[in-house]
């Protein structure tokens, strides 16, 4: 008796929950669009500056503009080391 009643609480408690969702999904999902399409709204009227940047650099064709040139890196090893000798390695053949 006691395995029954569980078994019918828990089918009455997931039917009750799967109600709640659909009715909960549609209203969450909506909202959520909603939130979406303001923010892109936002970006359009304030300006992307990832737009700004690609509308600021057009210019006339075949001039080249560079925004950023890292720093060169230097040798370290190499220039204070010393001397270094080539040497070829001889493999005897032992028979």
């Amino acid at each position: 008796m006691g395995l029954l009643k569980f078994l019918l609480v828990a089918i009455a408690i997931l039917w009750l929950v799967r109600m709640i969702v659909r009715l909960i999904f549609p209203y969450a999902m909506r909202k959520m669009a909603e939130k979406v399409m303001s923010n892109a709204q936002q970006q359009y009227q304030n300006g992307n500056p990832y737009q700004q940047q690609a509308h600021r650099r057009t210019g006339p064709d075949g001039k080249v503009h560079i925004d950023y040139v890292p720093p060169q890196q230097t040798k370290k090893g190499a220039k204070n080391a010393g001397e270094f000798v080539e040497f070829e390695e001889i493999k005897s053949s032992a028979k």
